[in-house]
């Protein structure tokens, strides 16, 4: 059954970055991004966009930054109604420059924080937001947070104007009950 309010994310070129340390070829990006383009996918997660004072080119490949311009080249001349997601690390980032969103190819903006740093992820949020980009919030390894910090912080978002709030068990252990009462 098909329902509209579910949305596929496809974050391979993103995640799969953290192994290769973004060095993919164009090619295979442009192969990613067409063959997504074709599936029906909602989004695709480029990669990030990081500072190169914080994250040195020589030790980067492309996907690490998302410019603008890269993505444009990538996705040039496929047709698609695919919507192009970038990741920022909130809590490691220096000033991001982001272009206002009716100016980029950059759809939606996901910033991804601990709960120790769940400001400086609110404060990505209403930038991105206040230049025109979808956003969303990527909370990780809340099982190794307690319980009354986890749920202050998504207070704290709840008064945001962020579109969707992951809540991510980046190592496994916990259990349905414990997502249910946080989602």
């Amino acid at each position: 059954m098909f329902r509209p309010e579910i949305k596929v994310l496809d974050c391979t070129i993103r995640d799969g970055g953290l192994i290769n340390d973004h060095f993919f070829s164009d090619e295979f990006v442009r192969a990613v991004y067409e063959a997504l383009a074709r599936s029906g996918v909602d989004y695709i997660e480029m990669g990030y966009r990081s500072s190169r004072e914080l994250c040195p080119p020589e030790k980067f490949g492309a996907w690490k930054y998302c410019d603008d311009d890269k993505i444009r080249q990538i996705t040039e001349g496929i047709e698609s109604d695919i919507k192009i997601s970038i990741m920022v690390d909130a809590y490691r980032v220096k000033e991001q420059v982001f272009a206002p969103a009716d100016e980029s190819p950059v759809d939606m903006v996901r910033s991804a924080i601990y709960v120790k740093d769940v400001d400086k992820g609110i404060d990505l949020i209403n930038r991105c937001h206040d230049l025109g980009y979808e956003t969303t919030v990527n909370i990780m390894a809340v099982s190794k947070e307690i319980e009354p910090d986890i749920v202050e912080a998504l207070d704290q978002l709840a008064k945001t104007p962020v579109d969707v709030v992951y809540v991510v068990d980046s190592f496994g252990s916990m259990y349905c009950e414990q997502i249910e009462y946080l989602v």
